[in-house]
């Protein structure tokens, strides 16, 4: 007469499972391989979500310098190397289309060399509107001299010769630039066109080369403002431009106009308004920087893949570990298939403990890997490579979302580690199993 037991419990099973994992004096060696594994789920979890959360501090630090550096969405010509009368396209309906930017700016763009004393180097011009907001661009609230509003004035410089020497336009540099030329406040710098050797700009009346007065000096921490930019108003950046002629100060020509919107995740919205636009085109922020924000996600997968490899040799060791619980205490899976406990039930048993020991590394790698993070957010004066961003300390930012995708997949491993194990176990024929224990 078979004496059988009910189906088993839950909470029988998960104490069962537990059990299980724990060996008695004599073999030592199983419960050293269980630590094992835990061990190594806790570490692959740790380091996915430490290595993840500085990346994506890296990756918020240079999002926020991209968004400061230049507009979020710039409204060119379609033909890059023109710009648009503003007489054509005014300012009016660009601001009915984006009626929540933060701010619109016209500008002009040119590429130019300048001159001081017996150095030169090669900058970008820029022209702006000094009495609109120009908080679009990185110089807008880094002047560490002068003030921006000085660009939009005459002023002699403060080394003259001559008493009646003639007032000159203002012109703003990046500290980088003005170390390169030289400069200081109240210099006087000589801007040149490429275009000066052309014979078709001297026909044309395009301005070859003029002075100004360095009215300040800017530092945004970003190299590619600081030490390329010049920055004076449309009227003078405009006579820079690719094919000038004086007809153009008449229609307003200016290379684009730069806005900033409240939300620049979703710039895709609002570019999407000047499709229609047959002779306009948008750039946005993201464009511009496409190349290393792809960078910066391929990085961000690639990393997370290789530091799953740990989660996954740690699921191998889960799974020799229950192959040796199945082989040390056949004796007591067959005892329990005896009582009544069906091959449904003694899988689940040792999918069980593959859960246990995979939800305990899980929970330890959270908490180690979120301590981990919590500390580098406190010490903030460990030293930085210079050329890292001028940072002074490691950038994290949490991520719940990515975190629980981390412990979702590391558990998800640990079953399917426990898997084999478990269908192994059921398998375990009773009468077998005792005749020869």
């Amino acid at each position: 007469m078979n004496a059988r037991i009910g189906r088993p419990s839950l909470s029988f099973l998960q104490w069962s499972a537990w059990r299980q994992l724990i060996s008695n004096r004599s073999r030592r060696g199983l419960s050293f391989m269980t630590v094992s594994s835990i061990l190594g789920v806790t570490l692959g979890v740790a380091a996915l979500i430490i290595v993840l959360s500085i990346m994506g501090g890296f990756e918020q630090a240079l999002r926020t310098k991209m968004l400061r550096g230049e507009p979020h969405l710039e409204i060119l010509n379609n033909r890059a190397l023109l710009g648009f009368s503003l007489l054509e396209h005014p300012l009016e309906d660009i601001e009915a289309r984006l009626p929540e930017a933060d701010a619109i700016a016209p500008f002009v763009q040119a590429d130019v060399v300048m001159k001081q004393g017996k150095h030169l180097a090669a900058a970008s011009l820029v022209g702006i509107d000094p009495d609109r907001d120009a908080r679009m661009w990185a110089f807008h609230d880094s002047m560490i001299e002068g003030d921006l509003a000085e660009i939009g004035t005459l002023h002699r410089p403060l080394i003259s010769f001559e008493d009646s020497a003639p007032q000159l336009p203002g012109v703003l540099l990046g500290d980088a630039l003005a170390g390169q030329l030289g400069a200081d406040v109240g210099d006087e710098v000589v801007i040149l066109s490429p275009e000066a050797a052309s014979t078709a700009a001297i026909l044309t009346g395009a301005t070859l080369t003029r002075s100004y007065v360095v009215v300040g000096i800017f530092h945004s921490g970003l190299t590619n403002f600081d030490s390329k930019w010049a920055v004076t108003t449309l009227d003078e950046a405009r006579q820079f431009m690719v094919g000038y002629d004086p007809g153009l100060d008449d229609e307003r020509y200016v290379t684009g106009v730069a806005a900033n919107v409240s939300n620049p995740e979703v710039i895709e919205q609002y570019a999407a308004r000047f499709q229609q636009s047959k002779d306009l085109q948008v750039r946005t922020w993201k464009d511009a920087n496409a190349a290393l924000l792809f960078a910066l996600k391929l990085e961000k997968y690639t990393m997370g893949a290789i530091l799953m490899l740990i989660v996954l040799v740690a699921a191998f060791s889960i799974s020799g570990t229950l192959m040796m619980t199945v082989f040390f205490k056949k004796t007591q899976i067959c005892l329990l298939r005896s009582l009544g406990m069906t091959r449904y039930d003694i899988g689940r048993l040792f999918l069980f403990q593959g859960l246990m020991v995979g939800g305990v590394g899980v929970g330890l790698g959270l908490s180690l890997g979120l301590f981990v993070c919590w500390l580098l957010t406190q010490f903030r004066y460990i030293d930085m490579p210079a050329s890292l961003m001028s940072m002074r300390a490691w950038p994290v930012k949490f991520l719940p979302f990515e975190y629980t995708v981390i412990c979702s997949l590391a558990m998800l491993l640990c079953v399917v580690g426990a898997l084999y194990p478990a269908l192994t176990a059921s398998k375990q024929n009773p009468s077998s199993g005792l005749r020869y224990s």
